[in-house]
């Protein structure tokens, strides 16, 4: 009699359980899911508010999310034209090993003519307003001659380049189709959850619409860029879902996919849409203005906190400042630690960029600093980006230390020329880093200049090992380096 009642208990449950679920699927075709479409007026040119669709619950209510947000995504397909010498479209034979034969072949053809000829790539993007306007990658139509927009129902376009921030990696593109496109919500990306079930939609390989799923892994990445606040997520992002939107549950576009991890399985990066709606108005007028200071910024590590005798990690470590730039100017310092700038704490090395950038250039602010453990104020006038030519134009290399693991060379003309190093007075070059040593572990790279060690500059190979000396005996190690177009810190204690 138990089993008899129970059974019919479970099977109540059952039909109540199939009866919600059939109630959700009637809601969603009788499209309870609105579609919402910008009103194409610049310069709101997109649509933001809650969503009427409800937020979902799992992998169950995809399908309605999908056809519905299906139409605002487009596939991209750009043109360019590339100029090539002999053998440059061969893949070499040597794969990523030094060139045996080093610039023998690179001097035997030289004044033989370039060759050119034309190169496709694919992407994806997102139609924001229904009169045409569409959010992508730069990096998607960089450098094209001729882009064109596939949409959901089979058209193609040509489109226009309007407006376009290689620092973000974003670009907006028009097509001219009417008035009546199809057009993505914009939801917050500040109100997304670690957790929370995420949809990447794009042209990964050139496929077409494929649709991925997983959850959003992390927020607030920055994996090398200056201006770099990503969503990390574990749906599967490919080569050619670039400008593709990562969706979330009511169906808003809560980012633009844009980068991934070479080599790792579920490890992608999305543009947060609330970065998107910063930029786009700037887009629009295809004038990007943007604050700049003229130094160059890195985290705080544990071994760089305890070099500097610092009491925190939070703030941002200035490794190089550019001459006569406004930073300069102001009278920062390689070394000082910037915890405020114009009245906002500075937590994350990463928000300094976006603080700055932020600001209209010409305008004097207030900058918080810690020299030689203590506090400072400053004031500086932000200057304006104008990019490349306010850059670091000094070729750098990377750091050494005989007895961490590394092997140095002089710095002499000959080396400098063998690992490519330009403008550089004084340091060593490391010309080995043995596997598993203390170098290695610092991020130590051959070609890279040891400029000073422990805030002493390094004169050559005598003056090195003078210095290394000195620093064993304190068993603390700073070293200031030159690498690529960079100046960074590297710290280690035994």
């Amino acid at each position: 009699m138990g089993l008899k009642s129970d059974s019919k208990i479970i099977g109540a449950g059952v039909a109540v359980l199939i009866g919600i679920i059939a109630g959700i699927i009637i809601t969603a075709n009788l499209h309870l899911f609105k579609k919402s479409m910008a009103d194409g007026s610049a310069p709101a040119i997109y649509t933001t508010k809650d969503s009427a669709m409800p937020a979902q619950n799992g992998p169950s209510n995809f399908i309605a999310l999908i056809k519905r947000d299906k139409p605002f995504i487009v596939n991209i397909r750009t043109t360019q034209k590339v100029k090539s010498g002999p053998f440059q479209m061969y893949r070499s034979p040597f794969g990523n090993q030094p060139n045996p034969f080093g610039n023998f072949f690179k001097n035997f053809f030289n004044n033989v003519p370039q060759s050119t000829y034309t190169e496709e790539s694919l992407g994806s993007g997102v139609i924001i307003s229904k009169n045409g306007y569409i959010i992508t990658n730069n990096h998607v139509i960089n450098g094209a001659t001729k882009i064109y927009v596939k949409l959901s129902n089979g058209k193609t376009f040509k489109a226009t380049v309007i407006g376009k921030d290689p620092q973000v990696d974003l670009a907006l593109l028009k097509i001219n189709d009417g008035n009546n496109l199809p057009a993505a919500i914009l939801g917050d990306s500040g109100k997304s959850q670690i957790g929370e079930w995420v949809l990447a939609i794009g042209n990964p390989f050139g496929l077409g619409w494929t649709v991925t799923n997983g959850i959003i892994s992390a927020k607030g990445r920055a994996i090398g860029g200056p201006y770099e606040d990503f969503i990390q997520t574990n749906a599967a992002i490919n080569p050619g879902n670039s400008g593709g939107p990562l969706i979330n549950m009511k169906g808003q576009v809560i980012g633009i996919n844009t980068a991934i991890i070479k080599g790792a399985q579920g490890i992608g990066f999305s543009i947060p849409v609330n970065v998107v709606k910063q930029v786009l108005p700037e887009l629009e007028t295809g004038k990007i203005t943007r604050g700049w200071l003229g130094i160059e910024i890195q985290k705080i590590s544990p071994a760089l906190k305890k070099a500097f005798n610092l009491e925190t990690s939070r703030g941002a470590l200035v490794s190089s400042v550019l001459p006569d730039g406004p930073a300069a100017k102001a009278g920062l310092r390689s070394g000082d630690v910037i915890i405020k700038f114009n009245g906002k704490e500075v937590r994350e090395m990463s928000q300094l960029p976006w603080l700055v950038g932020n600001i209209k250039p010409g305008k004097t602010v207030p900058i918080e600093i810690i020299r030689n453990g203590k506090k400072e104020m400053l004031t500086i006038t932000v200057g304006n980006w104008k990019s490349p030519k306010n850059s670091f134009n000094e070729k750098t290399q990377k750091i050494s230390a005989k007895k961490l693991g590394i092997t140095i060379v002089p710095l002499t003309p000959q080396n400098m020329q063998s690992y490519g190093i330009q403008n550089v007075r004084h340091g060593v070059i490391v010309s080995k880093v043995i596997p598993g040593g203390a170098g290695q572990r610092m991020g130590i790279m051959p070609g890279d200049v040891i400029e000073s060690i422990n805030h002493r500059t390094v004169n050559g190979i005598g003056g090195y090992l003078n210095d290394i000396n000195r620093a064993e005996k304190s068993k603390q190690f700073l070293f200031y380096i030159r690498r690529g177009n960079m100046k960074l810190y590297l710290a280690y204690s035994e």
